[in-house]
Parts: structure tokens; C-alpha cells; sequence
């Protein structure tokens, strides 16, 4: 890597612990402390926390960053990062909202919470489905086959939600989360592994 380069990536990566540093204290810390049972709140609540979140955070997006710019996914990066990616995203799709069931068949409630203030959900139901989009781009699966896996997917993860009670069938999120796979898949279509 040349010099130019590296400072580049040197600069995305203390541009982004600043970003994460103001999302972290304006938007982040409370929906974490939100997550966590009370005996292990000082966990988060530890600066030593903050700082190793913050730095592992940024380093991750620089290093995802330099990947793409290489257009060339390390498959370490790429199987740590999926272990890491799934264990979570079951967690927020079926624990977080347990004992809640309910309904909602509005295809556009998304622009009413973003309206509402609740941006961070809508954009949260985006961002947390982007990695699976990228799987399905990675491993070139087909554009029909992945919007018809992504559509089957979505639909069973909300239908057990609200089956189960573990949170709300809600069309606006299906809409979102197709939205955060179509993201990550057309974003990694040149991108290989």
C-alpha cells in the first residue's frame, strides 16, 4: 500500500471514530443499556467499553472500506464478520422483543416514525439487512433467487414474531429490510471473495 494510500485509510478511520464517537453518545449508549439485563450494565456503562467499541467499530468499517476498495473481500474478514453478524441479528429479530405480539399493515408507517422522531428503528431495519444482501451477492446468487429468498425470508422472520410473540408482523419493516438486502447486493455485485 503507498503512502498516499495509507493516509487516506488513516483518515477514514479517526473520521469514523468521530462519527461513531457522536452516534455512540447521541444514539447508540441508550439503545444498548436498553438491551442488557441490569447486573452487566456497568459493563457498558465502562469508558474502557466506549473506547474498544469505538476503535473496534472504526476499524471495522476501515478495514471493510479498504476491501472495497480493492474490490476483493478477504474470506477471514468475511467469515468473522458473518459470525459475528448472525449471533446479533437473531438476537434483535427474536429476543429483544419478547412477550410482544401484535400487527401492522401499513406499507408506509416507516415514514410516519421517521416523522415521528423514530428514525433510528427505520434506519436500523435498513442497516442490519445489508449484510445479508452482500452474502447473497458474494456467493452470486441470482438476482430472482435472492429477491424471492429475501421476500420468503422476511415473511417468516416477521410471521414467527408475531406468532411466537416475540414482536410485531409489520409490513413497513418487510419493506425495510428488503430495502437494507437490495442495498448490500447491488453495492457488492463487483466485489469478490
Amino acid at each position: 500500500m503507498n503512502k498516499r494510500l495509507l493516509l487516506v485509510f488513516i483518515t477514514v478511520f479517526i473520521g469514523l471514530f468521530f462519527i461513531m464517537l457522536w452516534l455512540y453518545g447521541h444514539l447508540l449508549f441508550d439503545r444498548l443499556l436498553s438491551y442488557v439485563p441490569q447486573e452487566y450494565m456497568w459493563v457498558i456503562e465502562s469508558e474502557v467499553f466506549s473506547l474498544l467499541f469505538l476503535i473496534l467499530t472504526a476499524l471495522y468499517i476501515t478495514l471493510l472500506c479498504y476491501q472495497i476498495y480493492q474490490k476483493k473481500l478477504s474470506k477471514v474478514f468475511f467469515y468473522v464478520s458473518m459470525t459475528l453478524y448472525f449471533p446479533l441479528l437473531i438476537f434483535l429479530l427474536f429476543f429483544k422483543s419478547i412477550g410482544v405480539q401484535g400487527y401492522s399493515f401499513n406499507p408506509l408507517a416507516f415514514i410516519v416514525d421517521i416523522l415521528d422522531g423514530q428514525a433510528f428503528e427505520v434506519f436500523a431495519n435498513i442497516i442490519f439487512f445489508i449484510p445479508l444482501g452482500i452474502i447473497l451477492s458474494l456467493f452470486k446468487v441470482s438476482s430472482k433467487k435472492a429477491a424471492l429468498f429475501s421476500v420468503l425470508f422476511i415473511v417468516v422472520v416477521e410471521s414467527s414474531q408475531y406468532i411466537f410473540k416475540l414482536g410485531f408482523f409489520d409490513v413497513a419493516d418487510i419493506i425495510t429490510n428488503l430495502l437494507g438486502i437490495t442495498i448490500g447486493y447491488v453495492s457488492f455485485k463487483k466485489i469478490k471473495l
